[in-house]
């Protein structure tokens, strides 16, 4: 990623995986801001989606790097465009189930 450099490569993945750390320690506070009452199903959707975003971000890129620029933009432009509308989907159905709010 950084040629001749021993220290960038190692420091751009730490900060990578801390940026996802904070993503999934703010998408518990981000659920129940938004009281969606997440339980386990809720739980493995939402981090199988996360999961497939980067994959296929990651997968993009990694054609980009390898001189395959072609293919990693339409990569990026199909499976990421099905990824973001699985995202609204996803996000449709989060909020149609969330329990109904107690009033009293």
């Amino acid at each position: 990623m950084f040629p001749q450099s021993t220290m960038l490569d190692p420091l751009f993945w730490m900060l990578l995986g801390a940026l996802q750390v904070l993503v999934f320690m703010g998408a518990n506070e981000w659920a129940k801001l938004y009281q969606l009452g997440m339980n386990w199903w809720k739980w493995a959707l939402a981090g199988g989606w996360w999961f497939t975003l980067t994959l296929t971000v990651a997968g993009a890129f990694t054609l980009l790097g390898e001189n395959e620029g072609n293919a990693g933009w339409y990569f990026l432009g199909f499976v990421g465009a099905f990824v973001i509308v699985a995202g609204a989907v996803l996000m449709k159905v989060l909020l149609m189930t969330r329990p109904a709010a107690k009033h009293g």
